[in-house]
């Protein structure tokens, strides 16, 4: 309760204040136990305009299903040579995410994510880099190889 109306304070999760502290050292220490929400690999992207609303409703509709079954895939990045993961602190903070990047795309797909501790996911993936809340209003990188 007390969380929710800090959020509505400052317009910021718990995740976000400490990260927005700029303490690097903090932030991982938070993340250690703090679940992040990350975005399963789309297994395919639909060009909205070959649909009908109905048609493209549906066929997102069972891509998200598809992937609630499928094994959990996180969806990385390859840019400029590194491998990013995008972390989320909410659901919002995601779908602004999928939001933007359909966009970028011209294309829509569907949706599956897993809440994870990020360490243990971003170790086993060999990213170079956690984007967290990627095309939010405010994101931070954070550099994992050294």
């Amino acid at each position: 309760m007390f969380a929710k109306l800090v959020e509505q304070l400052t317009g910021l999760d718990d995740l976000e204040r400490v990260a927005n502290r700029g303490d690097m050292a903090e932030l991982r220490a938070y993340l250690e136990t703090r679940p992040v929400l990350i975005p399963q690999k789309p297994s395919r992207f639909l060009d909205a305009d070959n649909f009908s609303q109905e048609e493209l409703l549906a066929l997102v509709e069972a891509e998200a299903s598809d992937l609630a079954a499928d094994d959990f895939r996180p969806w990385v990045f390859e840019e400029n040579g590194q491998r990013r993961l995008p972390a989320f602190s909410s659901e919002k903070k995601m779908h602004a995410f999928v939001g933007k990047v359909s966009k970028k795309l011209h294309k829509v797909f569907g949706l599956g994510a897993g809440k994870v501790l990020i360490f243990d996911v971003a170790t086993d993936l060999q990213v170079d880099f956690v984007d967290l809340n990627l095309y939010s209003e405010k994101s931070w990188e954070i550099g994992l190889r050294t």
